[in-house]
């Protein structure tokens, strides 16, 4: 049974002709352990699906199950714990400006009732998970947007989560901090056996981390299934939006005047595939004469991704009998022209 389980769920705000129906219907489900990114433009209703999980929105209908239990059907106490077992992160790191950095941490333990001869200790331990011991008197204005965050993730542990929500959690950083905060989350993830939802509109967080996706619009769900399925093969017009950054490599070479002399192709092959030596084998089955005009090798998690663009020269039929074989290798092929 999957961790997390979300069944119908809707969530509309207001009410007549403005009303904006953020969740339209979703049906998801999260393994035990895994880190899981649902990524979508702004406005897609990422956030509100996030704030639902932990009932920091109340959705109109459907269930979030947890275990097995249904949260929508807390209140009270029931809540409470149910919400200390989700530790949350966010954009904007919400910490509180007048305490310290090891205060900002204990705060959730002290509003857990957390008995105070051991909350110092809890502290100083999450702080040396995150890397930020020296750190425990500084205040948040003193410190950098990653070192923010950091002490954003050591007080979303404090009350040892099963489950730790992130809500745009890298939006807010350079593309050198997101890299550091990401491997943090990932390292925290193994050592601790925590399952992660990751929401974002960045690309490279999916690609980095998260085994699996779900892609959002318009409060729907359009795509989900393992990352590198998902962005490899792209179905949706919106996935396809999102891996651009990947695939039009190569785009270029119309840009700038380049004309083909054949088959204007990109290529796109992951795993073990992109180790074939493609350009040769076209050569030696087809006896046709490719042009390599670009070529890139990329990773979606721990999944190579290589992009091949090329000019595929000969006589048409052949190349026609070329771009069948490719398919049959299990590559997916967009033509340029």
């Amino acid at each position: 049974m999957p961790l997390i389980e979300i069944r119908g769920l809707r969530k509309t705000f207001g009410k007549g002709p403005g009303a904006v129906e953020a969740l339209r219907g979703i049906d998801l489900s999260v393994e035990e352990g895994e880190i899981f990114g649902v990524v979508g433009l702004s406005g897609a209703g990422k956030s509100t699906l996030i704030r639902c999980i932990n009932r920091l929105e109340r959705p109109d209908s459907g269930s979030v199950l947890i275990g097995g239990k249904d949260v929508m059907g807390f209140s009270g106490r029931e809540l409470k714990l149910a919400r200390r077992s989700m530790g949350m992160i966010f954009q904007s790191f919400n910490l509180l400006s007048s305490r310290t950095v090891a205060s900002n941490v204990a705060f959730p333990l002290e509003a857990a009732g957390a008995p105070r001869s051991s909350i110092p200790g809890r502290v100083a331990e999450l702080l040396e998970l995150v890397g930020l011991s020296d750190k425990a008197q500084s205040f948040p204005a003193q410190l950098s947007g990653g070192q923010k965050q950091r002490v954003g993730i050591a007080r979303a542990l404090a009350n040892r989560p099963k489950i730790l929500l992130c809500d745009e959690a890298t939006s807010a950083l350079d593309p050198q901090t997101t890299t550091s905060i990401l491997e943090l989350v990932s390292d925290v993830q193994k050592r601790l056996g925590l399952t992660v939802v990751l929401i974002t509109h960045e690309m490279k967080v999916i690609t980095e981390i998260c085994d699996r996706v779900a892609v959002m619009e318009a409060g729907e769900i359009v795509e989900a299934g393992a990352t590198a399925e998902v962005f490899s093969r792209p179905r949706h017009p919106v996935t396809k939006g999102f891996v651009e950054v990947i695939l039009r490599r190569g785009s270029r070479f119309l840009e700038s005047g380049y004309v083909p002399r054949g088959k204007l192709l990109r290529v796109s092959m992951t795993g073990e595939r992109v180790q074939t030596p493609l350009a040769g084998e076209l050569v030696r089955l087809f006896g046709l004469s490719p042009v390599i005009l670009q070529a890139h090798v990329d990773h979606i998690k721990d999944t190579p991704f290589g992009t091949l663009v090329m000019d595929l020269q000969g006589p048409q039929e052949k190349a026609g009998e070329a771009v069948e074989w490719i398919l049959a290798q299990g590559n997916m092929v967009e033509p340029l022209n």
